[in-house]
């Protein structure tokens, strides 16, 4: 009995490393592509985003790149 228990836990613990490797669990995440990169019009903040003053937020949340800093730009020229 101790055998069938001990093949079948070496059983089962072999299976679940090979679905890891299999399935790539654990593997770093990828650089975006130039497919995943959004048009401008896809990047469009809302005017409901923009009266609750997240527009940063949305954009992180939707992979849009970030907004230039307007009060960089302003430092920049002076």
């Amino acid at each position: 009995m101790n055998r069938l228990k001990t093949g079948l836990t070496v059983s089962i613990l072999t299976l679940s490393f090979s679905a890891l490797a299999l399935f790539g669990i654990g593997e770093d995440e990828k650089e975006p592509t130039a497919e995943v990169v959004k048009t401008a019009e896809e990047c469009e903040i809302p005017a409901f985003a923009k009266a609750i003053g997240h527009e940063d937020q949305w954009l992180l949340h939707n992979g849009c790149p970030p907004r230039e800093d307007k009060d960089a730009k302003k430092e920049d020229s002076k």
